[in-house]
């Protein structure tokens, strides 16, 4: 699904590089931001999709975090929230990237861990964790910060700690209770709850098989996402023309995860389905049409 969201961002959610740049280039680190933090269209991507400078960015300065959602604003850049797993164990920090991978400043010049951070849970000692190929046992988060800063030092390495599950957490505030982790993706749904997150965004895919108009004139046609994905993939890695967007070749039907389904006719309308059911809080479209389309 985040594949095939990230091609419609493509088709008819960001214009040209040239174009888009020539705006956010008068906008200040501070409004990319907010306008991020703001844009109704973020939607959830993969972390292999993160650009590379930003992967660096992360494994350098949050190598200890863990990576909670990766999301990305067509028109804007990235929002990234992190747990830390070291340090401040159990805070969440988001961190903000332009669509070029370059980090945003921070307000004030605040330290992004200090000024995002928000404090959910901490661990219950004692911990067992690894850092590369040795593993360590700790007693409370003094010692664990002592032991995360040696290792570093010795070995100059910046890694993230690999717990020795189950451990235990203790959420903290009115609803303070001590739960059971069994696992890095259990972990990871423990840093959700504390985003209050519900995944209840309502997206769609295509109904296959699909076909494209390529940048060169040729048409692309797919049976599948996965094919899809390869195909694309395969297509702009020979491909040395100019870099253009694919164009769907209308009408179309989109599929929603309730099983409903919509046609489309054009790109107007597609992105009116994509207003609808893709907005990070679900869109209002519970009962009626979507513009422009028929629900099946």
């Amino acid at each position: 699904m985040k594949k095939i969201l990230l091609i419609f961002s493509l088709i008819f959610m960001v214009n040209s590089c040239d174009d888009n740049m020539s705006y956010m280039d008068k906008m200040t680190d501070l409004q990319l931001i907010e306008a991020i933090q703001a844009d109704p269209n973020k939607f959830e991507i993969d972390e292999v999709d993160i650009p590379q400078s930003s992967k660096l960015v992360i494994g350098s300065e949050y190598f200890d975090y863990m990576m909670v959602k990766a999301e990305i604003s067509p028109d804007y850049g990235y929002q990234f929230s992190l747990g830390d797993m070291a340090l401040d164990a159990g805070d969440m920090t988001e961190i903000y990237f332009s669509k070029d991978g370059r980090k945003l400043g921070n307000r004030d010049g605040m330290d992004d861990r200090k000024r995002h951070a928000k404090r959910c849970f901490k661990y219950v000692f004692p911990l067992t964790f690894s850092l590369g190929e040795t593993s360590y046992t700790v007693n409370d988060y003094k010692e664990f910060r002592s032991t995360m800063k040696s290792h570093y030092q010795e070995t100059g390495q910046k890694e993230k700690p690999a717990f020795a599950y189950p451990i235990q957490i203790e959420y903290r505030g009115d609803d303070a209770a001590t739960v059971t982790i069994n696992s890095v993706d259990e972990l990871k749904e423990a840093f959700q709850a504390c985003r209050g997150e519900q995944n209840d965004k309502k997206c769609f895919t295509f109904a296959f098989p699909v076909s494209f108009t390529m940048p060169d004139g040729s048409t692309l046609t797919a049976d599948d996402e996965e094919d899809l994905e390869a195909k694309m993939k395969a297509f702009y890695e020979s491909y040395d023309g100019r870099k253009k967007r694919p164009e769907v070749v209308f009408p179309v039907d989109l599929v929603f995860e309730d099983g409903s389904s919509v046609t489309v006719n054009s790109r107007e309308e597609m992105k009116q389905a994509w207003r609808d059911n893709c907005k990070r809080d679900g869109g209002n479209d519970s009962d009626g049409e979507s513009e422009g389309g028929t629900r099946g």
